[in-house]
């Protein structure tokens, strides 16, 4: 009977050994569910890569090709190499001109936006975000209503400067997380804020580097919510970003430890129950081998036959 001995070893000793294990693609949940990881989200690797990208060397390429062009489209991309060098008031200069000459264009609009904050100018900047808006609700993967909330929150710290001491982009904590978020009158789903928090940081992360205030908020925002909606383990690394950025650690703090927390006990959870699954197969092997079924060494023999 030893191929049973064995089967039972091997399904005891891995039951136990589970927790120790790192499964890829699997978290934890803020309500302690275990769920598949949404990669498309809570990804710090994608995000540390947009950080990490030599906007100036693409802008000096771009310049490069675009310096003489005449097309119109190509004009409006030349801008966005401008931005790419810094020089985003040139940008700005151009761009109106091209919206004189051809009103209406989506995209110059939105250019505009980026180029008046890139220059500071966060009120001129939110004014073209939303023009660009109504001109096309779908751009940016129907994501550019939370490029109009950053603005918004930039533009309350111009008037009180401790503004991301208190706030965030989105106000959001855990207990606020549910199916049906109303933002600005507008209902989304968890995943929806997730998925348009992944596209704007991605964005931005390629202009701003850290400290930024506002997209340390947004980076804690992310955290919240992608906690909820994906894992709270890839929302501990955002967390230590958004502290990169700048954002206070008197609100990461008491985030991450509630995080810890709650990983920690499903990781004890975890443990009962493979301890459990462990100690009921061990009990079997024991009464298997009380019964005579196998021995476990030589010594097994003697006792074998005088049970028997």
């Amino acid at each position: 009977m030893k191929p049973l001995l064995t089967f039972i070893l091997v399904f005891g000793f891995a039951t136990i050994a589970w927790p120790c294990a790192n499964f890829v693609g699997k978290g934890t949940k803020y309500s302690g569910e275990k769920a598949a990881l949404n990669l498309k989200l809570g990804n710090p690797y994608r995000l540390r890569s947009a950080l990490q990208m030599a906007l100036h060397t693409d802008g000096e390429t771009l310049e490069a090709e675009l310096r003489n062009a005449t097309e119109f489209t190509n004009r409006s991309d030349y801008c966005v190499a401008l931005m790419y060098l810094g020089r985003s008031q040139e940008a700005v200069d151009r761009l109106q001109k091209m919206e004189q000459e051809k009103p209406g264009e989506y995209y110059i609009a939105a250019n505009l936006g980026t180029a008046y904050e890139l220059t500071g100018n966060n009120e001129e900047a939110l004014r073209w975000i939303n023009e660009g808006i109504r001109r096309n609700p779908a751009s940016h993967e129907g994501t550019e209503w939370l490029h109009a909330k950053i603005l918004e929150a930039k533009i309350a710290r111009e008037k009180e400067p401790t503004y991301f001491d208190k706030h965030s982009v989105l106000e959001l904590s855990p207990a606020q997380i549910s199916d049906a978020m109303t933002i600005n009158g507008h209902a989304y789903t968890p995943l929806q804020v997730a998925q348009a928090i992944q596209h704007q940081l991605e964005e931005r992360l390629q202009f701003v580097k850290p400290p930024d205030p506002a997209v340390a908020s947004l980076l804690y925002d992310y955290a919240v919510i992608d906690a909820v909606a994906n894992s709270m383990e890839s929302a501990n690394i955002i967390l230590s970003l958004a502290a990169e950025y700048g954002y206070p650690m008197a609100k990461i703090d008491p985030l991450r430890k509630d995080f810890d927390q709650r990983l920690a006990w499903r990781r004890t959870k975890d443990h009962i129950i493979y301890a459990f699954f462990g100690a009921i197969g061990i009990a079997v092997l024991w009464w298997l081998r009380r019964q005579g079924h196998f021995v476990l060494w030589r010594g097994d023999d003697k006792y074998t036959k005088r049970t028997t």
